[in-house]
């Protein structure tokens, strides 16, 4: 099934809140400052007028031809972020992975994997087996001897999506609100990302396409609008 590689970066866990302590006597300011002290939430607005999330459609993709791009400072170096074309996917989430060491992990922290169209349908999704791997990639299996969708129909209604988080706000939100099987909805760029850091050069290519598969089939996003449920990040 589909599976795709742009990049590579160890694993690892981020450090997380620290220990809050307080002196004061009373426990509700206790509890307020426990909760202050452990960091800030990612800042949402409510969909409102927005268009509910449907995983039925097709991603839209669209010629973009701004020469508008994005830099990114990376450890020993630093990376030019290149927008190819306008997308929009909207999708239920089967596999997150996120990453913390090297420099794919600094430029693109988050993988996921999203399915839409009739892959989301219980009865198709429960046949469905899609994981991660080490090396940034996802593979999609579907089982069962006579499965309810043909092989194309599977492999072009899955994409393995490496993230760029325009900004903290939407970082944040995809490291904590976003879990597998909710529907989500990501819009932004599809991007190539060149660069160098001490010790090599970087260069990462998009997929254009939802029919491709194996390495270099990933969609590499820079996402400057998530909406999870009725919630808005951006």
């Amino acid at each position: 099934m589909r599976k795709g590689k742009t990049a590579t970066g160890k694993q690892g866990d981020d450090p997380g809140c620290h220990r809050c302590r307080h002196l004061c006597l009373a426990l509700v300011a206790v509890f307020l400052f426990a909760v202050a002290a452990c960091g800030e939430k990612p800042a949402s607005t409510p969909a409102g007028a927005a268009d509910k999330i449907n995983v039925l459609h097709d991603p839209i993709q669209e010629p973009y031809r701004v020469t508008e791009t994005f830099s990114r400072q990376i450890t020993g170096g630093s990376v030019k972020i290149i927008p190819v074309a306008a997308y929009r996917i909207a999708g239920k989430v089967m596999s997150k992975r996120k990453y913390t060491q090297g420099w794919g992990a600094e430029i693109a922290p988050f993988d996921l994997a999203l399915v839409w169209g009739t892959l989301t349908y219980p009865h198709v999704r429960k046949l469905l087996s899609i994981r991660h791997d080490n090396t940034r990639m996802a593979w999609f299996r579907i089982k069962g001897d006579e499965p309810p969708v043909d092989h194309d129909y599977a492999m072009s209604h899955g994409a393995n999506n490496h993230l760029i988080p325009a900004n903290e706000n939407i970082r944040m939100a995809l490291d904590s609100q976003v879990k597998v099987h909710d529907r989500i909805a990501l819009e932004g760029y599809l991007v190539n990302v060149e660069g160098r850091n001490q010790e090599q050069k970087i260069a990462m290519k998009t997929s254009l396409t939802r029919t491709d598969t194996d390495r270099g089939a990933c969609e590499i996003i820079y996402v400057t609008r998530l909406q999870v449920g009725d919630k808005i990040y951006q």
